[in-house]
């Protein structure tokens, strides 16, 4: 059994791939396997309490900003076991076999506006698909590639073992990750674009923006420095900008395409994938997981309203919308 004093020292990504785990996630039907990590998942959270506490927070600043009409304790609940269906996926999509994965969801997959990326793969063409810590993220990359898309993602690994069965899963249907660790991430991401991939960015690695000095963006109804991150890969770039989320819907998953700019633009592209992302997290808010670590994030850079001058203020996004992620 696992001693209780090095469980409450583990997170939680590394908690579930715990060796055993993975063997389970093997072997296991993928009923049995739900249910057993869902179990050791709230095992988790009672000894791991501090968790809870941040997705309460998280809920609280969302209510605030969009609001969520259920009781706080139906709202953690729910909170929680979107997390723990993250898990899930991620480890259906490293450690299953790859046929059984791509049979799961082909049965179960709609998209929506799919024409749109179409015309780019018709003409060989780059872009930059912005993405989130949301709903069934952990399919993303095989669902554009069943597809038919050549597809890149930029990604962190949290343990080696998750690496190696992604990286070597990635292989076999044509998808290039690149690891977030390793040199010349931007250029090997770039030079990806250029040879005609699609590139799949996270806007929401809260811990990876980068400040803009000036220019803000409203996170939940509260003013945070904007994230420049997204915005000079897009300038470099100078490619189409969508963005792409699979939301879970019951036993099934959807792929929504929106658009966000055309490559030629001088909006934020950073400011519009986040406006975007909240609007789906406003529909869906037990389907973002990054509500388990966000309310640090945001209580510690959020702006009081008088420190914001006019000029800042204009670079606010507005009602209409038009980088570091990581399997965490």
């Amino acid at each position: 059994m696992i001693h209780l004093k090095r469980l409450s020292g583990m997170g939680i990504s590394q908690f579930f791939q715990l060796p055993f785990n993975v063997y389970l996630a093997r072997n296991l039907p993928l009923s049995a396997l739900r249910a057993y990590l869902y179990l050791w998942g709230f095992l988790y959270m009672i000894i791991k309490i501090q968790m809870c506490a941040n997705i309460a927070v998280c809920l609280s600043i969302m209510k605030n900003g969009k609001g969520i009409p259920l009781p706080i304790i139906v709202n953690l609940f729910r909170a929680v076991v979107g997390v723990f269906e993250h898990y899930l996926e991620k480890m259906v999509m490293a450690y299953r076999p790859l046929e059984e994965t791509t049979g799961y969801l082909r049965q179960r997959l709609t998209v929506s506006n799919r024409h749109m990326l179409d015309v780019l793969a018709r003409q060989g063409k780059g872009a930059i698909l912005v993405t989130g810590h949301f709903g069934a993220v952990e399919y993303l990359p095989l669902a554009l590639a069943m597809s038919g898309y050549k597809v890149a993602m930029i990604c962190r690994f949290k343990t080696k073992s998750l690496k190696k069965a992604l990286i070597e899963k990635a292989e076999h249907f044509g998808v290039m990750l690149i690891d977030a660790d390793e040199p010349r991430v931007a250029f090997r991401a770039l030079k990806a674009i250029k040879d005609g991939r699609f590139l799949v960015t996270e806007c929401d690695e809260f811990s990876e923006w980068r400040f803009h000095r000036e220019q803000k963006v409203q996170v939940f109804g509260r003013i945070m420095p904007r994230d420049r991150t997204l915005d000079f890969f897009f300038k470099k770039a100078k490619v189409p900008a969508f963005m792409t989320l699979i939301h879970r819907q019951g036993n099934s998953f959807h792929l929504s395409v929106d658009f966000l700019a055309d490559g030629r633009t001088t909006d934020s592209v950073s400011a519009h994938a986040w406006k975007k992302l909240e609007d789906y997290i406003s529909k869906f808010p037990f389907q973002w997981y990054q509500i388990k670590g966000a309310s640090k994030f945001i209580l510690e850079h959020s702006i009081e309203p008088e420190r914001v001058d006019r000029r800042a203020d204009q670079n606010i996004p507005g009602t209409d919308s038009i980088f570091s992620p990581s399997f965490s």
